[in-house]
């Protein structure tokens, strides 16, 4: 069990990471983030966190080590780059990843943060900037069991749904798995409105009859409400659920799996992103269906 002198470092303060590190702090934890951008850093310090802008200074002041970057590239460069965690003498103990990366990737980085005294966690998380703010993500967890219950008082303030899945990797496997059926029931959610738009049937009534059966889901409730008002503010960006589809497809191809569902979203989703949709909310994908239907 931690206590809350522990200090904690951020790296990745967008949509997701900025709120995450907010409810730390607001929870009395000593929180730093890792920034160089200049016009993020009064945000954050209002917010009772502390902007570091040298990462060798920023390793050595934190003990844990919090990730939601984008992509695996990026947590590869920072924690076994050139200028790396792994570089340095003095470093956090603990890494938790909660970016959405490649499986096989983080077992392998997980493997060299080991022989370097490092624990690492996988945590992706769902649930948007909505679920960041709130505190109400579901995280899921892949690493040695005896670090997530360390770091547990920490990702119960992120997320009120925490699942421990296994061992390093299985975390990532599991947010794969999230982003598939995501992406799939999104896809049904686009077809099906392109039927009612068909007719011109009033999409907002067929919605509500389906909230109330079994094809009631949160992409149903959220997504398609987001589609019928037009407001694709991101709560998560077009760009990001395609880089995910990317890696769940790079996933099935080393496994020697046939998806074709995946294969499907997966190639409407790279669409959508290269169509002028990408930092919008991946709900924009009912365009590139409905294009499809003109």
């Amino acid at each position: 069990m931690l206590k809350k002198k522990v200090k904690i470092g951020f790296i990745g303060t967008g949509i997701i990471g900025l709120p995450m590190a907010k409810n730390l702090s607001k929870n009395h934890y000593d929180v730093s983030a890792y920034s160089r951008n200049a016009k993020y850093h009064s945000n954050m310090i209002k917010n009772g966190i502390n902007v570091i802008r040298n990462l060798k200074e920023f390793f050595c002041k934190i003990d844990i080590l919090i990730l939601a970057v984008s992509d695996t590239k990026d947590v590869k460069e920072i924690l076994t780059g050139r200028n790396g965690l792994v570089k340095n003498a003095l470093k956090p103990s603990i890494v938790i990843d909660m970016s959405t990366i490649c499986p096989i990737e983080t077992i392998k980085i997980a493997n060299v943060l080991k022989k370097n005294n490092i624990s690492m966690i996988d945590a992706p998380v769902s649930g948007g900037e909505i679920g960041a703010i709130n505190g109400s993500l579901s995280i899921m967890v892949g690493g040695e069991e005896i670090t997530v219950k360390k770091v547990m008082p920490i990702l119960k303030i992120l997320g009120n749904k925490i699942t421990y899945i296994g061992s390093s990797g299985s975390g990532q496997v599991a947010k794969a798995c999230n982003q598939i059926i995501v992406a799939q029931t999104l896809n049904a959610v686009s077809e099906a409105f392109v039927i009612a738009d068909k007719f011109k049937v009033n999409k907002s009534n067929i919605r509500s009859a389906l909230l109330g059966g079994f094809a009631n889901s949160k992409v149903l409730d959220t997504h398609a409400k987001r589609i019928l008002e037009k407001d694709f503010k991101p709560g998560f960006k077009t760009k990001l659920h395609a880089k995910d589809l990317r890696i769940v497809k790079n996933i099935a191809k080393k496994k020697n799996l046939k998806l074709p569902g995946t294969n499907l979203v997966n190639k409407n989703m790279n669409k959508c992103n290269k169509s002028g949709h990408s930092e919008k909310d991946s709900s924009a994908y009912y365009y590139i269906v409905k294009k499809q239907n003109k």
